[in-house]
């Protein structure tokens, strides 16, 4: 099995928003401005990173956690299989490197803890509760979405209230957890939408191997609800980066954060509360261009936009704003 690998990140990445959303990303205030000095202050960029739970399409993450859950599912049914066959340490002859995988995953397992194929089914349980909506405990897992495309249609239509709207390219290097580390393998930081429609991809596949490895062969890990939230938010993070074939024209990137450090915030929606972190540890030169949206304002926005972003300091970024010549009626 081969190790997880890190995402190659791409040249920019692009957050769809509106009006509002375009001051609340980057009119946050660092430095307060000296009121004797014109542009003075400083400012930077801060993203809120929504519960992956409380996404507008809840299928969003659903669907990532049902090809989750078919897959530990499968290798359970390997497991029963193999434990009604004699002892052996080796797989079926001519076995793919998925039954190799689980299959060495096992011996490792009943080795170090024979608990571990309990601890699976319940994990499997767990996500089955979450699946269909009965599972009452928030996971801590909040998201962010990017497109590598700064002008496409459907991100115009869905967060440009059909009038206008904004895309704000940022460098993807300056992000945190983004840099191939063990946090960032676990699913963290910025991370290339896998689209899928019946199961997971391979590296995926790997990915949860990798982790269940870790999470199964630790001395004393057992069944108790502890363990099985930790294991469940961690799983998340993966299938957080899930989504279905369908949206594939999106190439869509997803920042993942964890959530668990403290409470979250929480901000209002007309159908509730949704649990939010700030990404706050972006520098202001994060922000490199930005695009305006189709609509019948598009000059008005063209001129209020590079404005703005010379009113906080985003200077490169005002030199690099352009027009979507995408039509839209």
């Amino acid at each position: 099995m081969n190790a997880p690998s890190a995402p190659e990140l791409p040249g920019t990445l692009w957050h769809y928003t509106d009006a509002a959303g375009l001051l609340g990303i980057l009119g946050n205030e660092v430095k307060s401005a000296d009121p004797n000095i014109v542009g003075s202050g400083s400012y930077k960029p801060v993203l809120w990173a929504s519960a992956a739970q409380f996404l507008n399409d809840r299928r969003e993450l659903v669907h990532g956690l049902e090809l989750v859950n078919n897959f530990v599912k499968d290798g359970l049914t390997r497991a029963d299989l193999w434990a009604s066959a004699p002892p052996t340490t080796q797989a079926p002859p001519g076995a793919d490197w998925v039954t190799n995988s689980w299959h060495t995953l096992f011996n490792s397992t009943m080795a170090a803890n024979p608990t571990g194929i309990d601890f699976l089914k319940e994990i499997c349980r767990t996500l089955d509760l979450i699946i269909d909506r009965k599972y009452e405990t928030y996971l801590h897992c909040c998201t962010v979405s990017f497109s590598e495309n700064p002008d496409v249609l459907s991100q115009w239509r869905a967060y440009g209230n059909g009038i206008g709207g904004f895309s704000i390219g940022f460098d993807p290097s300056k992000f945190p957890r983004s840099d191939g580390s063990p946090v960032h393998l676990s699913g963290l930081g910025l991370h290339k939408v896998q689209y899928t429609r019946n199961e997971l991809t391979p590296a995926l596949k790997t990915a949860v191997l990798e982790l269940f490895t870790t999470e199964l062969t630790r001395r004393g890990h057992s069944v108790n609800p502890g363990n099985l939230s930790t294991a469940v938010q961690n799983l998340a993070f993966y299938a957080a980066s899930v989504k279905h074939q369908g949206f594939e024209e999106e190439h869509e990137w997803r920042f993942i954060e964890p959530g668990s450090f403290d409470a979250p915030e929480f901000r209002a929606t007309p159908s509730g509360l949704v649990p939010y972190r700030k990404l706050d540890e972006l520098p202001s030169d994060a922000v490199t261009g930005l695009y305006v949206g189709p609509g019948p304002q598009q000059y008005e926005n063209l001129v209020a936009a590079k404005s703005l972003l010379l009113r906080y300091g985003y200077e490169a970024a005002s030199n690099n704003v352009q027009l979507s010549d995408t039509p839209f009626r």
